[in-house]
């Protein structure tokens, strides 16, 4: 994989969950982050992206329903979008299969754990 090959758009909330995906995949990834789901909505641009992560635990609106709603945006449907969580539970993870996201990844997962997850979702992508 060559440096900044795929683009990831993050919507989190957690400050320090954004600067660990900065620290953990910059070299590798092109980063774009929303903190809120109606941020993200009414800012998104016609930017083609690789994956979508998307906090469990949105302040401003149920990520079941942010789901939905990228899934409708014309340029991104195809996309996948994994739901980040730091709650690593089986009623958690059918919650969200429910909404239709396309993995479930934990906020406590190494960096190594974390490249390596988000590689093969690209490569199921692609």
């Amino acid at each position: 994989m060559t440096t900044n090959t795929y683009k990831i758009l993050c919507v989190d909330d957690d400050l320090g969950f954004r600067r660990y995906l900065r620290q953990s995949l910059d070299e590798c990834f092109q980063l774009k982050f929303f903190a809120l789901g109606f941020e993200c909505l009414t800012r998104l641009q016609d930017t083609q992206y690789d994956l979508i992560l998307v906090d469990a635990t949105l302040p401003d609106m149920p990520s079941d329903q942010l789901v939905d709603k990228l899934k409708t945006v014309p340029h991104l449907q195809g996309i996948p979008i994994i739901i980040v969580s730091y709650k690593n539970s089986e009623a958690e993870r059918k919650r969200f299969a429910r909404c239709h996201c396309d993995g479930f990844l934990s906020k406590v997962a190494s960096p190594n754990e974390l490249g390596d997850i988000l590689g093969k979702a690209l490569h199921r992508a692609a």
